[in-house]
């Protein structure tokens, strides 16, 4: 099946563009520097001097702002007309002041060609009212479109993705109770099994992993789909896999259920390692939802879901 292929493929892709793009960053200094300083600018203009006039000069005229306010709220669309307006509506009021830090060693810079680039970080905005202490109100991840028009670079676009939210608050979010297994001899067979696939995996055992999978695999994947075939997945790692990549699971990240009458269900976190860059190389994390049947005295894995 095209999607078991693509499945590998977009592994391959993932742990490979890391390294890539860190090291994109090094080689645009002087582009790097002259968008720092309208990061600087623009923020200066809208929490500080509240000249507004400036930071119509910074922003295209078809400049679009968009926050996305967390997992729990809306995506919020603005044009840069209401933009300018709710910096101006802020600036009205002297006495709320805000204050924006980026954090140190976030921001990074990728030219497109000669005339586009993006701009990533992640900052902190803290708000004072009047008579109350400075606290912290979001954490968030922005990237930003620029283009050079007439020579000065134009933002023509940012996205802020929040981080974090509710800190006031944290009743307001979801947090789950620390994990406990409910069967430790069932905990302690699982976290085997998925040892001895992932050895086959790491060591291309392929022998050894065909008697480990189901005969019905279904291989679920957020990026590339479903693969259910059994012969391409094991075909598949010695063609894309063997040699080439290693996988280490996230100590202490594991949980795992009972499904009675059937199995169990393991859930976990789990990197990928490029066997070709150098040893240490980052690699993130990334969840893994596997669903274990139970045959007589055997386990096989039956569905994996694998999430990036």
């Amino acid at each position: 099946m095209k999607s078991c292929r693509l499945l590998f493929l977009s592994l391959l892709w993932l742990i490979a563009v890391v390294p890539a793009h860190a090291q994109s960053t090094k080689s645009t200094d002087v582009l790097y520097r002259e968008l720092a300083a309208k990061d600087s600018l623009l923020f200066d203009i809208a929490f500080n001097s509240c000249k507004v006039a400036d930071l119509r000069a910074i922003l295209s005229a078809d400049f679009t702002f968009f926050h996305d306010n967390g997992y729990d709220g809306l995506t919020m669309g603005q044009s840069g007309v209401k933009f300018l307006e709710n910096v101006e509506r802020f600036c009205a009021n002297r006495e709320n002041r805000m204050r924006r830090e980026i954090e140190k060693g976030s921001l990074q810079v990728f030219a497109i060609g000669e005339n586009d680039a993006v701009q990533t970080g992640v900052q902190r905005l803290y708000l004072t009212l009047k008579n109350q202490p400075e606290r912290l109100v979001e954490i968030s991840k922005f990237t930003r479109s620029w283009r050079k028009m007439k020579g000065d670079w134009k933002m023509i676009q940012e996205t802020d993705f929040q981080v974090k939210t509710h800190f006031d608050d944290p009743g307001q979010r979801y947090i789950p109770a620390p994990y406990i297994p409910a069967r430790e001899p069932l905990y302690a067979t699982i976290l085997q099994m998925d040892s001895l696939y992932f050895d086959t995996y790491n060591t291309c055992n392929l022998q050894r992993m065909a008697t480990m999978l189901a005969d019905t695999i279904e291989f679920y994947h957020d990026r590339t789909g479903l693969c259910n075939s059994k012969a391409e997945v094991i075909a598949n790692t010695k063609k894309n896999i063997c040699g080439r990549v290693t996988r280490e699971l996230v100590p202490g990240s594991v949980e795992v259920y009972t499904i009675p009458g059937y199995g169990a269900l393991e859930i976990g976190y789990h990197r990928f390692h490029n066997n070709l860059e150098p040893v240490g190389t980052p690699s993130r994390a990334s969840k893994f939802i596997t669903l274990w049947k139970q045959e007589g005295d055997q386990w096989k894995m039956a569905r994996v879901i694998s999430l990036h």
